[in-house]
Parts: structure tokens; C-alpha cells; sequence
């Protein structure tokens, strides 16, 4: 048992994901007015798209926000790659969303893209939000160290709090979390305490996410 469990948690927290690229399509609030007949037609192609660019195994995973948005994870040689393969999008055309593009490192957890038939299931999605100001009022011998501290305690409390994955995107960018679904108070003390939300060089956004079961690598949670 001993051995399946190292097993088990090298996996989780060892997997690289170098090449990778994670996208977010926030729904863009000034987007314009149209037919809702042109929108559904938009939104097919859009859905389109993404199954052209998953046969070639350049998008990996993909899920929609509740309340509108979602996220992407590319495989990109470049964040100029990856934002032509965002572009190539006909809702990215239509300014449905803005987009952003970050490199993709996977803390804790993986990317494994699922295959069909697959089941959808709704995750905590928790955004950690970097403060600029905060952040340029520290070292970066602190920040580094804040760095460290912030993944370490996710891997301690991986198994604990119900985690899926944790991934960063690159000095200054912030990160994200995922987890099982849980309205635990416990939960969102557990945020509070994260060594970079408790220093103010973050703030988290929760929202919900819409994802096939699996891409993360995630266990299914126990009954």
C-alpha cells in the first residue's frame, strides 16, 4: 500500500506540463449586439473550432464558467502560437470574449485529456489574483520564498481539503486552484491561510466550473 501511495503522489505532483498554455475567454461585457439567430450560429462554430484544434491535440481540455466564460488548456510552442490558435476562435473574431494567454505549470495535479464517452461535472474553480501593488512593495528573495511556501502548503492539504490541481502562471501572473465542490467554511479558511492570500500578494476569485471528469488527472471523490 505503501509503495502504490508514492506511486500515486509522484503522479499527482510531478507531472510536467512545459509546451502548455492556459487561456481564459471572459465573456467581454461591451460585446456586440446581434441576432440571438447569429449568436447560436457563432457559438456552433465556436464549438467547432475547439474539436478541430482537440483531433490535432493542440487544445487538451475546456470547460465553461457558470455565469458565462470558461477556460482552455492549448499546447503552444510559444505564447505567439498560442495566440494564433486563440484567434483562430470565430467567437474570439466576433469579440464574444476577451481572452487571456499564460504559460501553464502544473504545481500539483496534471492535464490528461479525456476521451469519449466522458462525464461533465461541476469543480471549485479558485483564481488567485495577483496584487500588483503588494507585490512591488516586496523583494524578490520574499516573493520566492512566499512562492515556495504558497505550493507547499497545497501539497500538505492536497488529499485534506479535496484538491484536484493547482497551477501557476509565471512570475506575476498568479495562479489557480481546483477543487471538489464544498461550502465547508473549513474550505475557505483554508484559503484565507494560504501563505500568499494571508500576505495580500493575492486575492482569490471563486467561481464554478463546467469540465469532463478527468482532465485534470483528478481522482473521483469518495462517497
Amino acid at each position: 500500500m505503501l509503495i502504490g501511495f508514492l506511486v500515486l503522489t509522484s503522479m499527482i505532483f510531478s507531472q510536467s506540463t512545459s509546451g502548455k498554455y492556459f487561456v481564459f475567454l471572459n465573456t467581454n461585457p461591451d460585446r456586440p449586439k446581434i441576432p440571438e439567430a447569429e449568436i447560436d450560429a457563432i457559438q456552433a462554430a465556436h464549438m467547432a473550432n475547439m474539436d478541430s484544434l482537440a483531433k490535432i491535440k493542440r487544445l487538451l481540455a475546456a470547460g465553461p464558467f457558470h455565469g458565462g466564460g470558461g477556460l482552455q488548456v492549448l499546447v503552444a510552442t510559444s505564447q505567439d502560437d498560442a495566440q494564433k490558435l486563440v484567434n483562430s476562435d470565430p467567437a474570439v473574431k466576433a469579440h464574444r470574449f476577451n481572452t487571456e494567454i499564460y504559460p501553464l505549470e502544473m504545481g500539483v495535479g496534471g492535464i490528461c485529456p479525456v476521451q469519449e464517452p466522458y462525464e461533465m461535472v461541476e469543480y471549485q474553480f479558485i483564481r488567485f489574483v495577483p496584487v500588483p501593488a503588494k507585490i512591488a512593495e516586496e523583494s524578490d528573495k520574499k516573493i520566492e520564498k512566499l512562492s515556495k511556501r504558497h505550493l507547499s502548503y497545497l501539497k500538505a492539504n492536497f488529499f485534506k481539503r479535496g484538491l484536484i490541481g493547482n497551477g501557476d502562471f509565471g512570475a506575476g501572473n498568479g495562479g489557480f486552484l481546483l477543487a471538489f465542490k464544498t461550502d465547508d467554511e473549513e474550505f475557505e479558511t483554508f484559503l484565507k491561510y494560504d501563505p500568499m492570500v494571508r500576505s495580500e500578494l493575492y486575492t482569490i476569485d471563486t467561481r464554478i466550473l463546467w469540465i469532463a471528469q478527468g482532465t485534470f488527472c483528478e481522482r473521483k471523490p469518495e462517497k
